[in-house]
Protein backbone atom coordinates (compact mmCIF):
# COMPACT_ATOMS: atom_id res chain seq x y z
CA UNK A 1 0.00 0.00 0.00
CA UNK A 2 0.65 3.81 -0.71
CA UNK A 3 0.76 5.69 2.64
CA UNK A 4 1.01 9.27 2.95
CA UNK A 5 1.60 11.12 6.73
CA UNK A 6 1.05 14.71 6.92
CA UNK A 7 1.47 16.34 10.94
CA UNK A 8 0.57 19.85 10.49
CA UNK A 9 2.25 22.28 12.79
CA UNK A 10 1.40 25.60 11.61
CA UNK A 11 -1.49 27.30 9.73
CA UNK A 12 -0.38 30.09 7.74
CA UNK A 13 2.42 32.46 6.56
CA UNK A 14 4.22 35.48 9.12
CA UNK A 15 3.95 38.45 7.88
CA UNK A 16 6.75 39.19 9.96
CA UNK A 17 10.38 38.98 10.17
CA UNK A 18 11.12 37.82 13.57
CA UNK A 19 7.95 35.42 13.66
CA UNK A 20 9.06 33.94 10.02
CA UNK A 21 12.42 33.39 11.92
CA UNK A 22 10.77 31.99 15.15
CA UNK A 23 9.09 29.40 12.51
CA UNK A 24 11.86 28.26 11.15
CA UNK A 25 14.12 27.58 13.69
CA UNK A 26 11.44 26.86 16.43
CA UNK A 27 8.16 25.38 15.50
CA UNK A 28 10.36 22.20 13.35
CA UNK A 29 11.07 21.50 17.07
CA UNK A 30 6.97 20.68 18.15
CA UNK A 31 7.44 17.66 15.99
CA UNK A 32 5.76 14.88 17.43
CA UNK A 33 7.64 11.41 17.82
CA UNK A 34 3.82 9.60 17.15
CA UNK A 35 3.44 10.37 13.62
CA UNK A 36 7.49 9.79 12.96
CA UNK A 37 6.68 6.17 14.60
CA UNK A 38 3.77 5.30 12.51
CA UNK A 39 6.01 6.07 9.78
CA UNK A 40 8.36 3.32 11.06
CA UNK A 41 5.75 0.98 11.43
CA UNK A 42 4.56 1.17 7.86
CA UNK A 43 7.74 0.77 6.52
CA UNK A 44 8.60 -1.92 8.76
CA UNK A 45 5.20 -3.84 7.58
CA UNK A 46 6.39 -3.83 3.99
CA UNK A 47 4.19 -0.35 2.59
CA UNK A 48 5.37 2.07 0.86
CA UNK A 49 5.64 5.55 3.35
CA UNK A 50 5.60 9.02 2.25
CA UNK A 51 6.05 11.56 5.54
CA UNK A 52 5.93 15.08 5.56
CA UNK A 53 5.67 17.76 8.38
CA UNK A 54 4.05 20.92 6.86
CA UNK A 55 5.29 24.19 8.53
CA UNK A 56 2.46 26.75 7.18
CA UNK A 57 3.91 27.35 3.99
CA UNK A 58 3.16 25.78 0.45
CA UNK A 59 0.37 23.55 -0.31
CA UNK A 60 0.13 21.12 2.27
CA UNK A 61 -1.87 18.54 -0.32
CA UNK A 62 1.45 19.13 -2.65
CA UNK A 63 3.79 17.78 0.16
CA UNK A 64 2.60 13.61 -0.35
CA UNK A 65 2.05 12.37 -3.74
CA UNK A 66 -1.33 11.09 -5.13
CA UNK A 67 -2.73 7.87 -5.41
CA UNK A 68 -1.83 7.14 -1.81
CA UNK A 69 -4.16 4.37 -0.50
CA UNK A 70 -4.36 5.76 3.56
CA UNK A 71 -3.44 9.15 5.06
CA UNK A 72 -2.51 9.54 8.33
CA UNK A 73 -2.85 13.25 9.29
CA UNK A 74 -1.95 14.30 12.78
CA UNK A 75 -2.55 18.52 14.16
CA UNK A 76 -3.09 20.26 17.07
CA UNK A 77 -6.84 21.99 17.25
CA UNK A 78 -6.11 25.24 16.05
CA UNK A 79 -4.81 23.22 12.49
CA UNK A 80 -8.11 21.36 12.53
CA UNK A 81 -9.76 22.99 10.05
CA UNK A 82 -6.72 22.47 8.03
CA UNK A 83 -6.77 18.72 8.28
CA UNK A 84 -10.90 18.49 7.79
CA UNK A 85 -9.93 20.39 4.54
CA UNK A 86 -7.20 17.86 3.53
CA UNK A 87 -9.39 14.81 4.67
CA UNK A 88 -12.17 16.13 2.60
CA UNK A 89 -9.64 16.25 -0.90
CA UNK A 90 -8.42 13.06 0.43
CA UNK A 91 -11.83 11.22 0.85
CA UNK A 92 -12.83 12.58 -2.72
CA UNK A 93 -9.81 10.77 -3.96
CA UNK A 94 -10.94 7.26 -2.40
CA UNK A 95 -8.22 7.35 -0.03
CA UNK A 96 -8.49 5.97 3.63
CA UNK A 97 -7.89 9.24 6.07
CA UNK A 98 -7.04 8.68 9.64
CA UNK A 99 -6.79 11.53 11.90
CA UNK A 100 -4.56 11.67 15.21
CA UNK A 101 -2.45 13.79 17.11
CA UNK A 102 -3.66 16.34 20.12
CA UNK A 103 -7.11 17.24 18.29
CA UNK A 104 -8.58 13.67 17.51
CA UNK A 105 -7.96 12.54 21.71
CA UNK A 106 -9.53 15.66 22.47
CA UNK A 107 -12.64 15.97 20.42
CA UNK A 108 -12.79 12.31 18.40
CA UNK A 109 -16.44 13.27 17.70
CA UNK A 110 -16.27 16.07 15.85
CA UNK A 111 -12.94 14.72 13.57
CA UNK A 112 -15.53 11.85 12.43
CA UNK A 113 -17.45 14.19 10.68
CA UNK A 114 -14.07 14.54 8.25
CA UNK A 115 -12.38 10.87 8.89
CA UNK A 116 -12.94 7.96 8.06
CA UNK A 117 -11.13 7.04 11.44
CA UNK A 118 -9.66 8.58 14.71
CA UNK A 119 -7.35 7.24 16.28
CA UNK A 120 -6.78 8.68 20.14
CA UNK A 121 -4.27 6.68 20.98
CA UNK A 122 -2.17 3.69 18.96
CA UNK A 123 0.38 1.33 19.53
CA UNK A 124 2.26 -0.75 16.68
CA UNK A 125 -0.68 -3.47 16.78
CA UNK A 126 -3.50 -0.85 16.49
CA UNK A 127 -1.72 0.16 12.94
CA UNK A 128 -1.61 -2.72 11.53
CA UNK A 129 -5.03 -3.87 12.72
CA UNK A 130 -6.19 -0.03 10.67
CA UNK A 131 -4.29 -1.38 7.77
CA UNK A 132 -5.61 -4.70 7.49
CA UNK A 133 -9.28 -3.94 8.39
CA UNK A 134 -9.58 -0.95 7.19
CA UNK A 135 -12.33 -0.11 9.47
CA UNK A 136 -14.79 3.21 8.79
CA UNK A 137 -16.65 5.21 11.11
CA UNK A 138 -14.83 4.61 13.96
CA UNK A 139 -12.66 5.78 16.92
CA UNK A 140 -10.08 3.88 18.13
CA UNK A 141 -7.82 3.24 20.63
CA UNK A 142 -5.01 0.66 21.08
CA UNK A 143 -6.58 0.73 25.15
CA UNK A 144 -2.89 -0.38 25.99
CA UNK A 145 -0.16 1.30 27.27
CA UNK A 146 2.76 2.13 24.85
CA UNK A 147 5.69 0.21 25.54
CA UNK A 148 8.20 0.58 23.08
CA UNK A 149 8.77 3.41 20.11
CA UNK A 150 11.30 3.34 17.09
CA UNK A 151 14.65 4.68 17.71
CA UNK A 152 16.20 7.53 16.93
CA UNK A 153 17.73 5.79 14.16
CA UNK A 154 15.15 4.28 12.89
CA UNK A 155 12.77 7.42 12.91
CA UNK A 156 16.11 8.95 11.19
CA UNK A 157 14.62 9.27 7.73
CA UNK A 158 11.50 11.33 9.04
CA UNK A 159 13.59 13.44 11.28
Amino acid sequence: MRIGILEILRVGSSKRWDQTAYNYLVTKQYASIMPQAISVWCRNLGHEVFYATYFGSKNPKQLLPNNLDVVFISTYTQASALAYALAKLYRQEKTLTVMGGPHAKQFPEDCLRFFDIVVRDCDKTLITEILRDKPRGEILTSGRTLDSIPSVEERLPEI
